[in-house]
């Protein structure tokens, strides 16, 4: 199915919000059409390619898309060599941390592709980040969380979706400003590695243009495995 309706999005930006998953296929059999279709209405569009596939670049663009991010996808093999910094207490989440957790992503993102797009105003692509963590308390997205604490309060949160393969993603990860470069971030995602259960490989997409994240990937032992850029579409400015 390439036209996916994406409604927990939809109910956030008060329109219409679809994903669109670009093949060959599709494009040969009306994809262009049913785009259009699309179009015609008050929506908001998104679609993520391989870098290396151009004939789905020159699709979307001709179809008024924009390109708004490349990410990059990082894999590692799980490992139980850590050194932590003891900078804070880790452990996994509990419905007492929701508001703490909800409130430090609404205030941690400028790395994201709601942020890097102008059409969202900061304080939608803010409230985004937000949902989405809220969605692991409320049972909608996520198999773990992992929070880091200072003095009972939420410094940092990583948070964790799981396969059937036992691969590990990191789905968002932040930690609070007065927190950063004390091995935090580290720590959580180490925590994360040693106690979830039954797992092999941790996996992780970022920005190109956040290297801070990209720096701490690698010294983690992350390798680049994939790289995709990711179209954005708007019939009109959202706010």
């Amino acid at each position: 199915m390439n036209i996916i309706y994406d409604q927990w999005l939809s109910e956030i930006l008060k329109r219409k919000a679809y994903k669109i998953e670009v093949d060959n296929h599709f494009i040969e059999n009306k994809g262009q059409q049913i785009v259009k279709d699309l179009q015609s209405k008050k929506v908001f569009l998104y679609s993520k390619v391989p870098v290396e596939s151009v004939s789905l670049i020159e699709f979307l663009e001709k179809l008024r898309f924009h390109l708004i991010d490349t990410n990059i996808v990082l894999r590692k093999p799980v490992s139980s060599r850590h050194k932590f910094s003891g900078n804070a207490l880790l452990r996994f989440a509990c419905p007492d941390d929701e508001n703490q957790v909800v409130e430090l992503a609404r205030r941690s993102f400028t790395f994201s592709r709601f942020h890097f797009d102008k059409n969202f105003p900061v304080d939608v692509a803010n409230n985004i980040k937000a949902e989405w963590v809220r969605g692991y308390f409320t049972g909608k997205r996520g198999k773990y969380m992992v929070v880091a604490l200072a003095d009972k309060i939420v410094t940092g949160f990583l948070q964790l979706l799981k396969n059937d393969s036992g691969i590990l993603t990191i789905d968002l990860i932040a930690v609070e400003k007065t927190y950063r470069k004390k091995g935090v971030a580290s720590d959580i995602i180490a925590y994360a590695e040693q106690n979830c259960q039954k797992i092999n490989q941790i996996k992780v997409g970022t920005q190109l243009a956040n290297v801070p994240s990209m720096g701490l990937y690698e010294r983690l032992g992350f390798r680049v495995t994939e790289a995709y850029y990711v179209f954005h579409y708007h019939s009109s400015k959202i706010g």
